[in-house]
This record gives structure tokens, C-alpha cells and sequence, in this order.
């Protein structure tokens, strides 16, 4: 019987994870691949300004505040959340929950606006959003893929 070293271990596990990312990519065609990454930065580029307009507690962020009838504090901590789901997002491993989360976030933001009657386009922008993050990170992550799968 042979002894199999911690360090041959750990050699066979790094080479293991490596053919197995090398599967996966090779698994897409590489213009879906592209394809997911476009759609991906479009949408952070997008998040991103959103999150930050929150935090900074920017004057059309705070009129809508004031519109609804939210406590002051309440496009921070919006902003905060929202930042925290982007970086989720974009971290390949958690990047199937900030997917996940970052449709909660959206399906809130339609709840709102259907709640204080705001203009549909608000409605369709955010679920179009949602769709995005979704078309974004689906050819890049092949855990997002076998939901689906049999």
C-alpha cells in the first residue's frame, strides 16, 4: 500500500479544480462567455451607480424617499444592501446567491413602485434589470445552469 503525501494531495486536488474550470469554460462557447461578461459589466456599471446614488443620498434618491414616506436613513441602508449583493455578484464562488439576492433587491424595488403608483417604466426597468443580472452570470456559472437541469 503507498502512502500518498499531503503535498501530492494538494497537487492532485489543484490540477482536479483546474481541469474542472477548464471543463466548464470549454463547456460554452466562448462568444456566450464574452457575451455574459458584456451583459455583466453593463449591469454592474448600472448597480453599481444605483448603490452609490444611494449612499450618497443623492437629490432624486431623496425625493422619491420623500415620496413614499420613508425614514431618512432608508436610501442608505438600501444603497448598503445593494452594494454588499453586486459584490456577491461579481465573486465567481457566492456569485449564484448575489444573483439570487440581487432579484430580491429588484423584486422589492417593484413592490414599491407599484405600491405608490410610480410610472410602470420603473416596474419593467427593474425586472428587465433582473433579467440581465440572470443573462449576465447564466453562461459563465454552470451551477446556475443545473437548476434547470434534469
Amino acid at each position: 500500500m503507498s502512502t500518498i503525501t499531503t503535498e501530492e494531495r494538494l497537487h492532485h486536488s489543484t490540477s482536479s479544480a483546474q481541469l474542472a474550470r477548464a471543463q466548464l469554460m470549454q463547456a460554452r462557447p466562448r462568444g456566450q462567455i464574452v457575451a455574459g461578461r458584456v451583459v455583466t459589466g453593463l449591469v454592474t456599471a448600472f448597480l453599481g451607480f444605483d448603490a452609490i446614488t444611494h449612499l450618497a443620498r443623492a437629490a432624486q434618491v431623496m425625493e422619491f424617499n420623500d415620496e413614499i414616506g420613508a425614514p431618512e436613513w432608508f436610501p442608505v441602508v438600501c444603497g448598503a444592501v445593494l452594494a454588499t449583493c453586486l459584490v456577491g455578484y461579481l465573486v465567481p464562488r457566492t456569485r449564484a446567491m448575489g444573483a439570487v439576492l440581487i432579484t430580491a433587491y429588484l423584486g422589492g424595488a417593484c413592490a414599491i413602485n407599484l405600491a405608490t403608483d410610480a410610472p410602470t417604466f420603473n416596474v419593467v426597468f427593474a425586472v428587465a434589470t433582473a433579467v440581465l443580472v440572470w443573462a449576465g452570470a447564466w453562461p459563465r456559472d454552470q451551477r446556475l445552469r443545473a437548476l434547470l437541469q434534469k
